[in-house]
């Protein structure tokens, strides 16, 4: 498998839990209990393998090697993942940090996790 093959199979493993996590979102949505062991598995997920591997051989490696051939950072394909990349950590922060105030199930703290997780997923289904 090449490099670039490996991170499209990054993609769709990312994309299947951002499916993963719209049903989650629909759930807290109609109000219906969503285990937290559960939603913590998400952030880590996303925050780990996203961020942390995926996006990390991209700027660590992809880029450099394109801007390399010639691709320009500014004002180019690289300067526009960089940024979605930078979109999604603020995603991931605010998703974390409901979870963090999140001390037991009630409305106001649902809505907060909702209201996270459906910024996420717009973010990510908008491009």
């Amino acid at each position: 498998m090449t490099p670039a093959e490996q991170l499209k199979e990054e993609h769709q493993g990312i994309l299947l839990m951002l499916r993963i996590l719209e049903k989650v979102a629909a759930k807290l949505e109609a109000e219906e209990k969503v285990e937290r062991n559960h939603l913590e598995r998400i952030v880590e997920f996303f925050r780990v393998f996203a961020d942390k591997c995926h996006h990390g051989k991209e700027e660590d490696l992809l880029f450099p090697a394109m801007e390399k051939a010639g691709v320009p950072k500014e004002g180019g394909p690289i300067g526009v993942m960089l940024a979605e990349h930078q979109q999604g950590r603020g995603h991931i922060r605010g998703m974390a940090e409901a979870l963090e105030r999140t001390i037991e199930y009630n409305e106001e703290r649902q809505r907060m996790v909702r209201a996270a997780l459906r910024a996420r997923l717009e973010a990510e289904f908008d491009q």
